[in-house]
């Protein structure tokens, strides 16, 4: 039988109301915080500095971080009745690798990072974790980590770009450490930067030629209406997959010929507003077959696979997983096509029809010319320069 409760991290009273401008979290972070739980019959407070923490979500990361690390303290043997036998340096010396990885995950989400980013640093952490079972932390060095990534090299598993991947997973999850302050140095430095994958890194989002693009929409056209809007809001919008998924009907104004991307269905960006997006003079007809007006404001644009609009979001993967049944009907599922192709395709036609590289970047909304650059890499297979004829000088 334990000696202890399980600790509990008290935030104080919930507020009665919630002031305009604040939140749940801005007024429990006024209140006294601190963990709570019993040993052998006595209650023990700890605050360690958390209160002098004046930032909500730095206050509620460290809040949680305080909880975990008593909790694994009192695991591990820590006794409160004799403090001194308990020392920061052996706190540190027994947080376990698989538990280091619980702490960097609930620091993402506090953070607010995309589920997809976290969910990338969690496989590789955890394939980590798995090839070095029951490790402590501080007993990760650099050899440890060489010798897992050769591993799946030597298995067929990391092709030259998942070695660059897990590189920076890893660079990234250990500086979280330090931050955390669970160890002192990141073990990724001084990593071999030798170890090369020979595997080929099958290429993804290649744009479609002409005859491709013809065929697929002809199919799905005539196969799966879905699949076929959602491609094409792709090609005339420029907004990610999952933005389409999140978009509502309240959300498309065709009087004033507007999309409006909500903060909360955006890639996490330096701000958290919306966007607002031109709906194209292309694009509009197709969006008023689908005749809005009908439809409650709540319902999702492309909430149903049957009917396009629907009442509940649709699953992250169907739209993907229906084009790629498409393209394996039409054999045309090993070219490394999948959704982002038709963004792609659409960047390198607005260049060809003479669109500036400005007003691309505009037109996919990002912040710098160099990402916008990386949808035109494959442009120069669709430039036909044998009957241009170079300037005399």
């Amino acid at each position: 039988m334990s000696n202890y409760t399980t600790p509990k991290l008290n935030k104080g009273k919930a507020p009665l109301s919630i002031p305009r401008g604040s939140s749940k979290l801005k007024e429990l972070a006024k209140n006294v915080w601190y963990v709570s739980y019993t040993f052998e019959g006595k209650q023990y407070k700890v605050k360690d500095n958390l209160n002098r923490i004046h930032d909500p979500a730095e206050k509620e990361l460290a809040g949680e971080i305080l909880l975990e690390s008593i909790k694994q303290d009192l695991k591990n043997g820590y006794n409160p009745l004799k403090p001194l036998q308990w020392t920061e340096h052996l706190r540190k010396e027994t947080t376990t690798l698989e538990s280091a990885i619980k702490q960097f995950e609930e620091y993402h989400k506090i953070h607010n990072s995309r589920k997809k980013t976290i969910q990338t640093y969690l496989s590789k952490m955890n394939a980590l974790s798995k090839y070095l079972p029951s490790v402590l932390l501080s007993e990760v060095k650099t050899k440890n980590l060489e010798s897992f990534v050769r591993s799946k090299i030597s298995d067929n598993t990391y092709s030259q770009d998942s070695v660059k991947s897990v590189k920076r997973v890893f660079s990234t999850f250990f500086n979280v450490c330090i931050k955390l302050d669970l160890i002192q140095i990141n073990p990724m430095n001084g990593f071999d930067g030798k170890i090369k994958s020979n595997k080929v890194t099958e290429e993804r989002h290649v744009p479609f030629s002409d005859t491709d693009l013809k065929t697929i929409l002809d199919y799905l056209d005539a196969n799966d209406k879905y699949s076929a809007f959602f491609c094409r809001m792709i090609y005339y919008t420029c907004l990610r997959p999952s933005e389409i998924r999140g978009l509502k009907v309240e959300n498309i104004n065709m009087e004033s010929n507007r999309i409006t991307i909500p903060a909360s269905v955006k890639k996490v960006t330096s701000n958290n507003e919306n966007d607002y997006l031109d709906i194209n003079s292309s694009f509009a007809p197709i969006l008023k077959e689908l005749n809005l007006e009908q439809y409650p404001k709540d319902y999702y644009l492309t909430g149903s696979s049957t009917n396009i609009v629907g009442e509940k979001i649709i699953g992250e993967n169907t739209p993907y997983n229906k084009l790629i049944s498409a393209l394996k009907k039409l054999g045309l599922n090993e070219k490394g096509y999948d959704l982002y192709s038709f963004k792609h395709t659409s960047n390198i036609k607005k260049y060809i029809d003479g669109w500036t590289l400005s007003q691309i970047m505009k037109a996919n909304r990002h912040t710098n010319i160099s990402t916008t650059e990386i949808y035109l890499k494959k442009l120069g297979q669709f430039v036909d320069i044998r009957n241009k004829a170079i300037p005399v000088i």
